[in-house]
Order: structure tokens, then sequence, then C-alpha cells
């Protein structure tokens, strides 16, 4: 039997069309719930556990990030955070490498979606004040 992971299992769910998370019970929720097949139910069920895990890892990676720059160009610090788990993360060094090696963990996806954002903010920023510049 293929054992999933739970990066596997939280991206094909999502690519069904499905958000899973954490209730405040500490179970799982899936919405939309009418849109589970019996098979995706089999999988969630026989791993609620490492799920579970996976998503609270996810979320506890909020209190790792810094406070979001209030400014566009302090980007360095989701860099730095993002960074400093990345090289002591096996996993999400080999996510590096690119998606055949896996996804990265719940911590790491959530600091690289962070940094990854931010990166798109700044570009945003230097594109308006372009554009302001050539307004003037």
């Amino acid at each position: 039997m293929f054992a999933h992971t739970a990066s596997s299992i939280v991206d094909r769910l999502h690519n069904a069309g499905l958000k899973l998370f954490v209730s405040p019970n500490r179970g799982l929720a899936v919405t939309p719930a009418s849109q589970l097949t019996s098979e995706q139910r089999d999988l969630i069920r026989s791993s609620k556990p490492l799920l579970i895990d996976w998503l609270m890892a996810a979320n506890d990676a909020d209190n790792l990030l810094p406070d979001p720059p209030v400014s566009p160009a302090h980007w360095k610090e989701l860099s730095a955070a993002y960074h400093d788990h990345h090289f002591k993360c096996q996993t999400c060094i080999a996510a590096g490498r690119g998606a055949r090696y896996g996804q990265r963990c719940g911590v790491g996806t959530t600091l690289w979606s962070r940094y990854m954002e931010q990166a798109e903010r700044i570009t945003e920023f230097r594109v308006n004040a372009k554009r302001g510049q050539k307004d003037n």
C-alpha cells in the first residue's frame, strides 16, 4: 500500500476543490463536505492524525513569522524566516529541488507562501511607483 504524505493528501483534496482545516475541537473539517467521494472520506479517515498534525504545524508557522512589514521594502524579515526554516528541514530542502521531490512541510509551506505574497507586493509597489513617476 502506498503511504501518502500529509501534503500530498491536502494537495489532492485541494485539487478536487475541497478545503481541509482543523475544527475548534481539534477535529477535521472539509468544505464542501457534500462533494466528498467515498474514496476521499476513507483517505481522510485513515490519515486523520497525520493531517491534523500537518495542519496544526502550518497554523503554528504563523507564530514563527515576523510581523508583516509596514513597507514592502522590508521583505528581508520574511526571507530570513523562510530560509532559516528551509535549510534546517530535509522535506523543504527536497521540495526546493522541484515538484517531483515532494512538497514543503506545513511550516515551510506557510513561510514560503508569506514570503512569495510579500514578493508580489514589492513588485506591485514598484510598478505603481514607476506609474506615479510617469504621471508626474
